[in-house]
């Protein structure tokens, strides 16, 4: 008799027709991730006008040929950003956020969404630095960092009628961090959430 009271609360009755947003469930969060800007351009500052000073961006060179992004040809230990890195699955979509530590501002953003490219490429040097694919959909609010938005739109701005996107390279402090990253990433397309 208990059991039958929660069945309704638990299930959705259709005839209500109440689109029911998918649950995000957080699969992976470290509070240390570097940011290091992947640029087109030789572009090494930009004026950041909500502080009105310079920002150095550290450059990370494309790449060259077919082959991956190598780690050994970053300055890894100057990085442009370090905040918050969430991998949050939500229905059959997979949502890497980039967060402001202090604030939870989002700072930039990747989908790994079932038939399309994965978002994230490894480098073939390391296994703590990776290569993200971060874009923005059209029609919504900016909420990316003031001097990042600059460098996405003036450099690595790439449009394909959806989708703004840039590349930036990612990285972490201890390879199980990494490694964590990546399990977080295959169970989501192992086991989609509901």
């Amino acid at each position: 008799m208990e059991s039958e009271g929660k069945e309704p609360h638990i299930q959705n009755s259709g005839g209500e027709g109440e689109d029911t947003e998918p649950v995000e469930l957080v699969l992976f969060q470290v509070s240390e991730c570097y940011v290091y800007i992947i640029m087109v351009w030789n572009l090494k500052t930009l004026w950041h006008e909500a502080k009105a000073f310079f920002v150095l961006f550290v450059q990370i060179p494309p790449r060259k040929t077919a082959s991956s992004y190598r780690a050994d040809e970053w300055d890894v230990n100057k990085w442009a950003w370090e905040g918050i890195l969430k991998v949050v699955s939500k229905g059959e979509e997979c949502i890497i956020r980039l967060e402001d530590k202090k604030t939870g501002e989002l700072y930039a953003r990747a989908f790994l969404r079932k038939g399309e490219p994965h978002p994230v490429e490894p480098v073939i040097d390391s296994s703590r630095y990776f290569v993200l694919r971060i874009e923005e959909n059209i029609g919504e609010p900016v909420h990316l960092h003031c001097a990042f938005l600059l460098l996405f739109f003036l450099s690595s701005c790439i449009t394909d009628g959806r989708l703004r996107h840039a590349f930036i390279g990612i990285g972490f402090r201890e390879r199980t961090e990494a490694y964590d990253f990546q399990a977080a990433l295959h169970d989501h397309m192992k086991y989609p959430s509901c």
